[in-house]
């Protein structure tokens, strides 16, 4: 979660960074939703386009670091990349996050 005060207003917006990455696996609906239980006036994501051009949200150019699967997230499908479990690095409980 960021902290940004409002152009000098002395009002502070609280921003889940990629949801809230430290509590769940980033850019997966754990993570929103955790951002939202943490009361996050925002949340921040990251999107790219498939190989079928479809909009998922990631952060990196490939799938390698935040999913059991490799490859360019631009060449895979999004019937591919469904298949990935992207919540199982972060913990057992997020087994199957997609």
């Amino acid at each position: 979660m960021i902290e940004l005060e409002v152009m000098g207003s002395g009002k502070v917006v609280v921003v889940g960074h990629r949801g809230a990455m430290a509590h769940a696996p980033e850019n997966t609906l754990a993570s929103f939703r955790k951002a939202m239980e943490l009361r996050a006036h925002a949340a921040e994501c990251d999107v790219r386009l498939t190989a079928d051009g479809e909009v998922v949200l990631l952060h990196d150019p490939t799938v390698d670091r935040v999913t059991n699967g490799t490859g360019f997230v631009g060449a895979l499908t999004l019937r591919e990349l469904k298949r990935l479990d992207a919540g199982s690095w972060f913990g057992p409980q997020y087994a199957g996050e997609r």
